[in-house]
Parts: C-alpha cells; structure tokens; sequence
C-alpha cells in the first residue's frame, strides 16, 4: 500500500513597505492594535513585529486575516508578484 506524502513548497516575493502600509490601513481604520490582533487572530506583538519591519517574513494566511481584519487587499500583491515570476521563470 503506497501512502501519499504531502510537501508544502514556500515561496517568497518581496512586498515593499508592506509593514508599513499595514500600520497605515490600520491607523486609517480607527482600530486599535489589540482589536486588529484579536480580528486577525494573532498576538499584538506580532502585529507591532510585522508593522514595524522587525520580521522579514508574513505567512500569507496571516496576511489574508490582517486583510479581512483591515478591509484591505495587500493578498492581492503577493498574487500578482507570484504570477509575474512564475511567467519570468517560464520564459513568457
């Protein structure tokens, strides 16, 4: 009997001032930084973390709940940025 074995491949672009520009939607949107946490499901230390730019990487399902917890589409990015180096990549 053959069982299947699942490997997760990560892939990374680069979203500049992306911390930044979350700290800004949430300004913006009048919420505190504990609400945001609490909506995104996350620790404020984090969210000050990734606000700040003391960590260098986002999982993008953390980045999908900052977006719903913000309003915003910065998900959209990474999409985009993905689709254009898989097309560099490809040759097209």
């Amino acid at each position: 009997m053959t069982t299947d074995v699942l490997m997760q491949v990560t892939l990374t672009v680069e979203i500049p001032h992306l911390g930044t520009r979350l700290k800004q939607a949430r300004d913006a949107s009048g919420k505190t930084p504990a609400q945001i946490a609490v909506l995104a499901d996350m620790s404020v230390a984090n969210l000050y973390r990734i606000e700040s730019e003391d960590t260098k990487s986002v999982p993008g399902e953390t980045l999908k709940r900052l977006d719903e917890a913000l309003g915003t589409d910065f998900y959209s990015e990474v999409k985009a940025a993905l689709l254009s180096e898989i097309r560099d990549a490809s040759g097209g």
